[in-house]
């Protein structure tokens, strides 16, 4: 049986990336991350932070159209074509075969993720041109363009002289000449100085490596493989204009979810917001060690009474909260002490995994949420990408935990394998023959 699938995600895998929209596609991605840096010109602000948003966006959505097209070329396109037969006819679950088919498509997914996120961390390096007086990145330059210039070389090569497919051979030349490219601009500063575990910088691996950025994007790849499933799940009833237009509308509704259902699966009561931090003691900005501590002011008097459940959220209506504590007793990890009206401190009480740092504008609540029960089965349909697209966190400058990594891995995988589930019961009764 392994044996079975993984030649069925091979096989979908080549066919994948020797499509033509897949090429067309990544190169479009490729060619809007470099505009970017010409359209991030025009903020009146912090250029930089627009650029994160803005290579963040294209990459999601640049793979998005990727996985709803390649989808339904791998697998709709195959069921009106009745290929399928050849595979379902044989000892060849149908299981087994959307299985193959999601394995092949994510391996797809995530080349043309990784090339494009090699593309945009070579972006991020250059960053904006905001004044006369900035200068081009030549390593980033000189070192993406042979990046591009060899992969396409060596498939029209292979192409003319062997017959090789193009679109396949850039693709797969693509995929380590961008990494090469990538590992080459951290090697180098603009000023041609090699900077690996240099002195000068403290002994770190790069000044150029950005692990926030990293982090961020495993996530991205994690919201992409979701949305491979349900382009999968869709393909095996509809045709492809029909799946591009479900995967939009799960996208819209993934990034809404919170506004159309979350306000409503809770309900709680917001005490005051926070309009000033201060941190009193946290080394390592995470939270995590016990006497770390910061002074909070909040805009209105806090009347808290002995005994009273307080959550720190960072929405009224408590759907992330990030404490709970009992004022003047022991909480699970934090607690609140020198309460004085608008201002209090809040105080780490034990060593253990990092709570968020309480951040402008969280809430204090009078206790935990009520939760709707129904609201909360309809908050829960769609997949909350808001959870996964971890723009604001990146430019804003926000520690990412590791354990938060963690949750939405988990989330992602059980969230997939439920959507898998879907498209092979709908795949189940459908008429191949």
């Amino acid at each position: 049986m392994t044996e079975q699938l993984l030649a069925i995600a091979r096989n979908t895998f080549v066919q994948s990336i020797r499509q033509p929209i897949y090429f067309v596609l990544l190169g479009i991605g490729i060619l809007a991350l470099i505009l970017n840096l010409s359209l991030s010109a025009f903020t009146m602000d912090d250029d930089n932070r627009f650029l994160l948003d803005m290579g963040m966006a294209t990459i999601f959505l640049d793979g998005l159209f990727i996985a709803a097209f390649v989808a339904t070329s791998v697998l709709s396109r195959e069921i009106h074509d009745k290929t399928v037969l050849t595979v379902v006819s044989k000892p060849v679950g149908r299981p087994l075969f959307i299985f193959g088919k999601y394995l092949g498509v994510s391996g797809a997914i995530l080349v043309a993720a990784t090339i494009l996120a090699c593309a945009f961390m070579l972006t991020k390096r250059h960053q904006v041109l905001q004044t006369a007086s900035d200068v081009l990145d030549w390593p980033v330059i000189i070192f993406g363009l042979t990046a591009a210039f060899l992969s396409l070389g060596v498939a029209v090569w292979g192409n003319y002289f062997y017959g090789w497919v193009f679109t396949s051979s850039a693709v797969t030349m693509m995929l380590p000449t961008s990494i090469i490219a990538w590992l080459g601009v951290l090697a180098f500063s603009k000023e041609w100085k090699y900077q690996l575990l240099s002195a000068e910088h403290g002994g770190m691996i790069s000044p150029d490596l950005d692990m926030a950025l990293i982090i961020a994007l495993f996530a991205l790849f994690m919201a992409l493989l979701v949305m491979s499933a349900v382009a999968i799940a869709a393909s095996t009833r509809l045709g492809q204009v029909l799946t591009v237009l479900v995967c939009l509308l799960v996208f819209l509704m993934g990034l809404l979810s919170d506004h159309m259902f979350g306000r409503r699966a809770f309900e709680a009561e917001p005490l005051a917001r926070i309009i000033e931090i201060e941190p009193g003691r946290d080394l390592d900005d995470n939270f995590a060690d016990e006497g770390d501590w910061y002074i909070i002011r909040v805009d209105q008097a806090l009347e808290l009474s002995e005994g009273m459940m307080v959550d720190v959220a960072s929405d009224p209506l408590g759907m992330s909260s990030i404490m709970r504590d009992l004022p003047g007793e022991r909480a699970d990890h934090a607690q609140i002490r020198n309460l004085n009206q608008t201002s209090l401190e809040l105080v780490r009480i034990d060593d253990g995994r990092p709570l968020r740092v309480p951040r402008l504008d969280d809430y204090f609540l009078s206790g935990p949420p009520t939760v709707h029960p129904l609201w909360r089965v309809l908050w829960s349909i769609p997949p909350n990408l808001q959870f996964l697209i971890l723009i604001d966190p990146l430019t804003q400058g926000h520690y990412i935990p590791f354990f938060y990594i963690l949750e939405i891995t988990i989330y992602s995988v059980l969230y997939i394998i439920a959507v898998l589930a879907l498209a092979v019961m709908l795949f189940q009764t459908r008429e191949v023959g």
